[in-house]
């Protein structure tokens, strides 16, 4: 080869390589920068029909979706409240409505049989419809009921009239004794990829989960926190409202006039770190001295406020508080403004109820006929709590008695 032509050889090659290098020097700066876009040009993306908006799902409960800006939304919701005070029928008629709106529901009922949280959802239905009926969630399930024909036509009819309601809900019982939320994260991804929908997650409750490692010692927090985390993962991933019944430490439970606060959640996890929502269920007025907790509850309305103990997106404190009437005998809550309220059950007479149902209603200040047992005041004065049943008496009684975790 001449040297000249060598020599034009030798710049071709060079010129190629340069060319190379700056294509590939503005590549990876090109990538770079996409990786780091000022926030004066994320703000531009505030227009309607360009931001990527946040989806609500009303609860039914007006003030409430007030307080959370327009219903539930993703994240984990934790909803605490000592026994007695109706935590999963609450949740229950919220997923009810959810689903009702159109919007698939998945509510894990981990500890009771499905067909418990079917009849309770129609003795809800038919209470709306007809307040004076003598049933209940318990009288649909006894065969001695069978030959009233009366009372089951009107059912027969409330359960043609409500069922198209609640074509999207769903409840899954616990299948197997070993059941954590990893199991959960299965389940819903697998509804997921076959009705390509985002469901609305409800479960029943926090501590019945197993623990998502095999390891025998793993402390009852240790096993919270770790299923809380499976949680947030599901939740964060597929953008989820996931929305947990928790109990409460023992602290809590000894001391029943005592208001909800973050600390009555302290031995059951890292549930206040994780929460989006953290939702206390209690008595209206319990720090008031000299309430009397076991007449509030054996009344046939019980006068409770959901308490706002953390929302990170939006109001919390006393201010955020929304009241409930809740009618055991019926599966029903019924939202109260307090403050317009005349008679002594707390209760909004002008709600629609009609006919004899106000008769309901002005009774709601008499004693139920089991009413909730209450052991004598304690040195501190205060009622304890004592579940009515021998066997959650039992339950309760190994709860106390466990060692406290450091």
């Amino acid at each position: 080869m001449l040297p000249e032509e060598n020599n034009t050889e030798n710049r071709n090659t060079k010129d190629r390589n340069t060319e190379d290098n700056n294509t590939e020097n503005n590549n990876r700066q090109g990538a770079k920068s996409s990786s780091y876009i000022a926030i004066s040009e994320k703000l531009k993306s505030f227009r309607p029909g360009a931001i990527k908006t946040v989806k609500h799902y009303p609860t039914g409960i007006r003030e409430l979706d007030k307080k959370l800006g327009g219903g539930l939304y993703p994240g984990l919701i934790f909803l605490g409240a000592r026994p007695g005070m109706g935590k999963s029928t609450l949740a229950l008629q919220i997923a009810s409505e959810v689903a009702a709106g159109g919007t698939s529901v998945l509510f894990y009922s981990l500890e009771m049989p499905s067909i418990r949280i079917e009849s309770k959802i129609l003795n809800r239905a038919v209470h709306m419809k007809e307040p004076d009926l003598e049933i209940t969630s318990d009288w649909l399930l006894r065969a001695e009921n069978k030959d009233k024909e009366e009372e089951w036509e009107f059912v027969e009819e409330v359960q043609e009239e409500v069922g198209p309601r609640y074509k999207k809900l769903y409840v899954k019982e616990r299948e197997k004794i070993i059941f954590s939320a990893e199991d959960i994260i299965k389940d819903v991804e697998k509804f997921i990829d076959e009705t390509n929908e985002k469901p609305v997650v409800f479960i029943d409750y926090l501590q019945i989960l197993s623990a998502c490692s095999s390891s025998r010692n793993m402390t009852e927090k240790q096993k919270n926190d770790e299923n809380i985390n499976v949680l947030s993962s599901l939740s964060n991933k597929h953008d989820l409202v996931v929305f947990v019944i928790s109990s409460l430490n023992r602290e809590a439970y000894k001391n029943a006039q005592k208001p909800m606060q973050m600390d009555s959640f302290k031995e059951t996890g890292g549930i206040e770190y994780s929460a989006s929502v953290i939702l206390g269920l209690q008595l209206r007025n319990v720090q008031l001295a000299g309430i009397d907790h076991e007449g509030e509850m054996s009344k046939a309305a019980r006068k409770l406020e959901l308490v706002f103990l953390k929302q990170r997106y939006g109001v919390t404190g006393s201010g955020a508080n929304v009241s409930l009437d809740f009618y055991p005998a019926w599966d029903l809550y019924k939202e109260c403004d307090a403050d317009k309220s005349s008679d002594d059950s707390g209760i909004d007479t002008k709600q629609s109820v009609s006919g004899e149902g106000k008769r309901f209603i002005k009774a709601a200040e008499m004693p139920l006929e089991m009413p909730l047992e209450v052991r004598e005041k304690t040195e501190t004065g205060q009622n304890e709590f004592v579940p009515e049943d021998e066997y959650s008496r039992g339950l309760f009684e190994k709860f106390l008695s466990m060692p406290d975790e450091e």
